[in-house]
């Protein structure tokens, strides 16, 4: 890595073989070829937008591109035998920068993206490419996309910048249209399965997977995180609400410090669910899934399910910026009761 002043981008950058590893799944090789195809017929621009659902392979592909690029002898894909696919593998490349949100921040920052600017402004240490990863690339504020614009419109010679992003919305129209962007395909269920499946340690795959939105890398993420028993939670929030009993506060305080996308994105699904049920159910009042679409008042209680999923989408739009993820929890808590709850006798 080149150096900074707060080594930052050391502190950040993922293990790079591990990355490499989950890059090379079969789903994503026709992604790979294309890239490949790109560089060798030197048409790859300087500025890249790697774009999916999340969890679909951002990180992973862009750092398989930067290790493409920094190869001295690349084909289908990098050598890993030369010296700058050995340092980028034990995370010592000083042409290699990779830039995230910092511990117990929750943006990327115009100082991280000024650093970046001024490394890749300099002549490479090693003589061949330079290669600067963003991600996600959608946690960057204001000032840092419009500081990033310099160095997107007038790149250094043989300067790249792989922008990975989960949420393309999230991205000024002034940064989309100076990249070139490449859309990850997620697996198909048993494509997803049968590679999770040659994982050790878990045997919930199929639960972490759904609750994933089918994309593999989230799901080994949420993995990692402990989040198999997180359905059985969430439901008995539900529950709770359903009985008049849910702690609004306490469920907002857990949500918000313990993986805050997940459980909107739980919600979401759960929400969509259930209304779709509704919307299917030929008769309300003794449909046992729906306890709380009861009459009086079934078409009221649906347009307010629409309304909480019109919030839950925008919650997670919002999620991970500059706003108070628990009080955001807590106005969906009032909300998510007010829906589901019995009605006073």
């Amino acid at each position: 890595m080149a150096d900074t002043d707060l080594d930052e981008e050391v502190a950040l950058a993922p293990a790079v073989a591990p990355m490499l590893e989950r890059a090379e799944a079969a789903w994503l090789s026709p992604v790979r070829e294309r890239l490949a195809a790109l560089r060798q017929q030197g048409r790859l621009p300087h500025g890249l937008l790697v774009a999916g659902a999340p969890g679909a392979g951002q990180a992973e592909v862009s750092t398989w591109l930067a290790a493409l690029l920094l190869c001295r002898r690349p084909g289908a894909g990098s050598c890993g035998q030369c010296a700058d696919c050995k340092l980028l593998r034990a995370g010592n490349h000083p042409d290699f920068h990779w830039i995230g949100v910092l511990p117990d921040k929750k943006e990327i920052s115009i100082d991280q993206v000024r650093r970046l600017s001024e490394s890749l402004s300099m002549r490479s240490y090693r003589g061949g490419a330079k290669v600067a990863v963003i991600a996600p690339a959608e946690a960057m504020n204001r000032f840092a996309f419009n500081s990033l614009l310099k160095t997107l419109e007038e790149p250094a010679g043989d300067t790249y910048l792989v922008l990975a992003a989960g949420r393309v919305d999230r991205l000024p129209k002034t940064i989309l249209s100076r990249c070139m962007r490449l859309h990850l395909p997620l697996p198909t269920a048993r494509e997803a399965l049968a590679w999770l499946s040659c994982l050790p340690g878990k045997n919930t795959w199929p639960l972490l997977l759904a609750l994933a939105g089918d994309a593999p890398f989230l799901a080994v993420d949420y993995a990692g995180q402990g989040l198999e028993g997180l359905d059985g939670e969430m439901q008995g929030a539900i529950d709770a609400a359903v009985e008049g009993k849910l702690d609004f506060v306490a469920f907002a305080e857990a949500c918000a410090k313990n993986s805050p996308a997940a459980r909107l994105a739980w919600l979401e699904s759960w929400l969509t669910r259930s209304l779709k049920d509704a919307a299917l159910a030929s008769d309300l009042v003794n449909d046992n899934r729906l306890p709380w679409l009861r009459p009086p008042g079934v078409d009221m209680k649906i347009r307010a399910g629409f309304g909480l999923l019109d919030q839950l989408r925008d919650a997670r739009r919002l999620v991970g910026g500059s706003l108070n993820t628990q009080l955001l929890f807590e106005g969906l808590s009032i909300s998510l009761a007010a829906l589901v709850g019995r009605p006073a006798r």
